[in-house]
């Protein structure tokens, strides 16, 4: 009889199996590195909160700026904010980030929908934007470090998808950019998750090509389920992939209503990414 082929975690090692201290000692230091990086995070999420993005806006006013230019100055401190964050991270070696095509991410308006592979994909994202209205769940307005953050980027909340997209609609119309997670969460480590139809109505009502993302991680870290102390021996590279813009008029027929083209649009949009999305690596 063949013997048993052994399991192994996502780091390639048996589960169980005794490491060499030199081993060890490697592992804890990436640790200790990821830990900083985690904590200037932390520290650059809550500096905006409680006072960078308020002065912002404070000056901003005193200016004369309405809520569109305060919306969009903002963001781009939280542009140039996560830009330095992830120059850290790569300093640190614990990350790798690369852009294909990201220079086209600078234009507005875009609408960009991309996929979530991770808990790191929205500072690697927004290090690209000078300016991106994000659709924003329960989940992350409630997190304290990231609260004051939220409210104070002006962005839009996903709990009442109607008027997530009304909203979007009206920023894309005002030559503003919205970024769109459409699995409405993390990718699960098997697959992409079913993608929901908000971003497709938000192209067809705003008449606006939809620029598609692929983020890939390699090797798997920070996936859906995966603790953060879960550390690859290799560094982890976010790589981001700009495509060509997908025109949502192409799939809707004559007559059609923008519900029923939505759904078609969405189908699209999940294929482009099922085609593209590399399993053990997002």
């Amino acid at each position: 009889m063949a013997p048993p082929i052994p399991e192994f975690d996502l780091d390639g090692e048996r589960p169980g199996a005794a490491q060499s201290p030199a081993s060890a000692l490697a592992r804890g230091w990436r640790l200790f590195l990821r830990s900083i990086g985690f904590a200037s995070y932390a520290l650059a999420a809550g500096s905006l909160g409680v006072a960078v993005l308020p002065i912002a806006r404070l000056v901003g006013r005193w200016q004369g700026l309405g809520p569109d230019a305060l919306d969009v100055r903002a963001q781009w401190v939280i542009h140039r904010t996560t830009y330095w964050q992830t120059r850290l991270v790569e300093a640190l070696g614990t990350a790798r980030i690369v852009g294909v095509g990201a220079e086209r991410l600078r234009e507005r308006p875009l609408l960009i929908v991309a996929n979530h592979p991770s808990l790191y994909d929205t500072p690697v994202l927004t290090r690209f934007l000078p300016q991106a209205d994000l659709i924003v769940s329960s989940d992350w307005t409630g997190n304290p470090f990231l609260r004051g953050a939220i409210e104070g980027g002006g962005y839009l909340a996903a709990e009442n998808g109607a008027l997530a997209v009304r909203g979007a609609v009206k920023r894309l119309r005002a030559g503003r950019t919205v970024v769109v997670y459409p699995e409405g969460s993390r990718s699960a480590p098997e697959g992409l998750l079913p993608f929901q139809r908000g971003a497709a109505l938000m192209a067809l009502r705003a008449d606006i090509d939809i620029i598609p993302v692929v983020i890939r991680v390699t090797p798997r870290t920070l996936m859906k389920g995966q603790s953060v102390t879960d550390m690859p021996d290799e560094t982890p590279e976010w790589r981001v992939e700009v495509g060509d813009p997908i025109r949502p008029r192409d799939y809707v027929l004559p007559g059609e209503t923008n519900a029923a083209g939505a759904r078609r649009l969405t189908t699209v949009l999940q294929d482009y990414f099922e085609k593209r999305w590399d399993r053990g690596s997002c």
